[in-house]
């Protein structure tokens, strides 16, 4: 479940048979808040508990994404790229990410080449295209568009590397991939764009907070009160100096040298970026890296775990020496926010393990939070305070 315009889009697999017997699973999208059949792709009905019109579809007949169809199976890929002027032979597809009406990037693998199709809405090819080509002119290792279509489809080149998130045990030990990831934040700042970065989860506070709360009511008071408490500590901001961020860093949008971790080799998934407060994308890492050692350690994977809360501690502490007086105090607000973000999405699942989950995510917003420094008024106070580690 996420925001859809108005109301919410929900995501159901729903198993089928077809006139012939024939069984299968089908991915099926309901959006309460963009009803539209003229897309062609989407079945106007009616809820019946409410009586509202709500628009069904189901993938890969995206209505937002009308290029998604032609690079979901093989013999619909090859043609597409060939009209392109990109020759693949027997691809291999995956889905490597989704965004249901958003965004969808799907990795060719054939004997030619191996590609990163994106496919988005129309209207933001052009933008995108422009963010690849800045991104690269700023020195900062961002794949090259190799290709683009007016419908939303854009070919990337395989940039060098592996995910962060497989080599956090190394990079726990190495503070110089903190200190490049800081690198790359300040070659960010430069960059020549005119965009507004995506907004983020102190943006849409007021519905991450109410979607915490129907999900955990037992718990609404702490929820009320950690964000009581955000809001607070941004009502004391003065000014609000921006500069260019990706819009949402987190381990998996960068990519590492295999042999030295530490060295940051690629930059991914810049759709987002644009004009934001410095803050953000510290904050988004550090909290994704909480999240992150909350999985590893229902996984068994306690050296992985620890391993990303020392990146996480480091990552607070780096950001926190570099920036200006008056900024230091942004970096816990932000943090907190995106636990009670990530909180909201694992209390949504409706199960005791997301909910769980969730309630160790609140404890970790709070820990972020508090407690302040002793004997210091409360607008000094929050002053030179990086983000301290929380415990999951």
């Amino acid at each position: 479940m996420e925001p859809s315009g108005t109301g919410f889009l929900y995501g159901y697999e729903v198993d089928t048979v077809d006139a012939l017997g024939v069984a299968a699973t089908v991915l099926t999208f309901i959006d309460t808040g963009a009803v539209d059949a003229a897309d062609g792709a989407s079945v106007v009905t009616v809820d019946p508990s409410t009586g509202q019109p709500v628009s069904v579809w189901a993938y890969p007949s995206d209505p937002m994404l009308p290029a998604l169809a032609d690079v979901t199976y093989p013999d619909r890929v090859v043609p597409a790229l060939a009209a392109l002027g990109i020759t693949v032979t027997s691809p291999d597809l995956s889905v490597a990410a989704y965004r249901p009406g958003k965004r969808a990037v799907i990795r060719v693998d054939a004997a030619e080449t191996t590609l990163f199709v994106k496919v988005v809405r129309p209207d933001r090819v052009g933008p995108i295209s422009s963010l690849h080509e800045a991104f690269r002119s700023a020195r900062l290792p961002v794949p090259a568009v190799v290709a683009s279509r007016a419908d939303g489809l854009l070919v990337l080149e395989r940039v060098p590397g592996v995910p962060a998130g497989t080599k956090v045990r190394e990079l726990a030990h190495d503070t110089r991939f903190v200190t490049d990831v800081v690198r790359l934040g300040e070659l960010m700042s430069a960059v020549g764009v005119a965009q507004e970065a995506q907004s983020d989860a102190l943006d849409h506070g007021a519905w991450h907070r109410s979607t915490l709360r129907t999900a955990l009511p037992d718990r609404a008071a702490d929820i009320d009160a950690l964000y009581a408490e955000i809001d607070a500590r941004r009502s004391e901001w003065r000014g609000d100096p921006r500069r260019v961020i990706h819009g949402d860093l987190h381990l998996e949008q960068l990519f590492v040298h295999p042999a030295e971790p530490w060295r940051v080799t690629g930059l991914l998934d810049i759709d987002t970026a644009g004009w934001g407060h410095p803050a953000r994308d510290a904050a988004a890492l550090v909290a994704h890296l909480v999240v992150t050692a909350q999985w590893h350690r229902g996984n068994g994977d306690a050296a992985e775990a620890q391993a990303c809360e020392v990146i996480a501690d480091e990552m607070s502490t780096a950001w926190t020496a570099r920036a200006a007086p008056e900024l230091r105090d942004r970096l816990a607000p932000g943090v907190a926010s995106q636990l009670l973000a990530h909180a909201g999405g694992q209390a949504s699942l409706g199960t005791e393990t997301g909910r769980r989950k969730a309630v160790q995510l609140i404890e970790a917003a709070r820990g972020v939070l508090w407690p302040r420094p002793p004997a210091s008024p409360p607008a000094a106070e929050r002053r030179d305070q990086a983000a301290p580690r929380s415990e999951v």
